[in-house]
């Protein structure tokens, strides 16, 4: 089955966790760590994201230019990365926000006919 992908900016309609990063990196910038943190509290299952999926993922975000990163050193504890969004990341973020609106109106329309259904 082929996944549906958004023409201008390839990314599949489904994937939530890097529109939840960019929502996240949207409103600060913020080292990898705490936005698996912050996922979480959005309500996105630990067991579906590990530290090393959620590093991995923005270092994919990073190369295809949705996100930047940069390195702060402070104090005595090591260096960390701090991510930061880009303008092509808020481009990314608003046509992701306009197709998940279409799936979602298109879904609760499929979901009101089932329930009709099995009335």
């Amino acid at each position: 089955m082929k996944k549906m992908k958004c023409a201008r900016f390839g990314f599949r309609t489904g994937n939530t966790l890097v529109a939840a990063l960019l929502y996240l990196l949207l409103k600060k910038p913020a080292h990898g760590y705490s936005l698996v943190d912050e996922l979480r509290d959005l309500g996105i299952d630990p067991a579906f994201v590990s530290y090393g999926v959620a590093y991995r993922l923005l270092r994919d975000m990073e190369v295809r230019g949705l996100i930047s990163s940069k390195w702060e050193i402070e104090g005595s504890g090591p260096p960390r990365r701090i991510y930061s969004i880009t303008n092509s990341g808020r481009e990314y973020l608003k046509n992701w926000v306009n197709n998940a609106e279409k799936n979602l109106r298109v879904m609760n329309n499929l979901i009101n006919k089932i329930k009709e259904v099995l009335k």
